[in-house]
């Protein structure tokens, strides 16, 4: 037998294998966890019966690749958002596919889309179905975005720094770029500083960037600013999904009371929250 179990609590993959007799020959087994969008076999191994492996790598979504000790593909166990997605890839997939079901098209905007091989976005968007702007402006990352998702024509490219007024800004950036931001003391709890430099940026303004744009949801991991960005919003997405994990106490009262007001419900999972408007749900 061979299960493979995802975990995304944890962000944990594991393969087990037992009772292989069937298949002795073909023994060892090469097991390659392959991430789903930028097709890079993230860990490789070989296993006998009896044994397991288990990869962790942050929120990266991978398939698993089964190979018999000659090099054959065994099996190809596909991540399905639908079964292996946490709450939030679950509601934002069911909400996308409930349009495509009604003949309406989906449009949204991802600020903060680092180089694309993670978040709650990536499954629909990969799936086709939903046009997406995917938004970073980390000059690395950036360009390992517009690889990764190339060959989707469903998606827009914006290398921008993304504000609530569209005023100039310090960009601090260090490390792999996940944590680069306009926020020094977010990226401070992370890497020491002789990783981080700063550099000076222009940013656009969140309402000018979705003005007549017609985005109906809204992904969010701009590493602290999120909760201004949201309060800043002139128009109102149907569903927003943000990082909540790095916002302050007065930032989150301040959000809950703008969601009463716009007639949101909110969901909070790990570190982030996801806000649907009431009249569609």
């Amino acid at each position: 037998m061979i299960n493979v179990t995802y975990n995304r609590e944890n962000n944990s993959t594991l393969v087990e294998l037992n009772n292989l007799t069937l298949v002795k020959e073909h023994l060892p087994l090469t097991i390659q966890f392959k991430n789903i969008i930028s097709k890079e076999i993230h860990y490789e191994v070989k296993l006998t019966d009896n044994c397991w492996a288990e990869w962790k790598g942050g929120e990266f979504i991978t398939d698993v690749l089964i190979y018999s000790s000659n090099g054959t593909l065994l099996h190809e166990h596909k991540w399905d958002v639908t079964v292996n997605g946490d709450i939030h890839e679950k509601m934002l997939w069911y909400y996308l596919k409930g349009r495509q079901l009604q003949g309406l098209k989906s449009n949204g905007l991802v600020i903060g889309a680092h180089d694309g091989r993670n978040g709650h976005w990536i499954y629909p968007v990969k799936e086709n179905l939903t046009e997406a702007t995917l938004i970073d402006g980390s000059d690395n990352q950036f360009k390992k975005l517009e690889e990764n998702y190339f060959n989707y024509l469903n998606t827009k490219f914006k290398n921008i720094i993304v504000t609530t007024d569209g005023s100039d800004v310090e960009w601090y950036q260090g490390g792999e770029g996940y944590t680069d931001t306009v926020i020094p003391s977010v990226i401070n709890e992370w890497l020491d500083s002789s990783e981080i430099t700063k550099t000076y940026r222009k940013s656009i303004s969140i309402n000018d960037l979705i003005k007549d744009q017609n985005y109906d949801w809204l992904h969010l991991d701009v590493e602290g600013l999120d909760g201004d960005l949201i309060l800043a919003l002139e128009s109102r997405p149907n569903l927003i999904i943000y990082e909540d994990e790095n916002l302050d106490v007065i930032t989150k009262t301040k959000l809950e009371v703008w969601f009463l007001e716009n007639s949101y419900t909110t969901l909070k999972h790990i570190c982030n929250t996801i806000a649907i408007k009431n009249d569609i749900i």
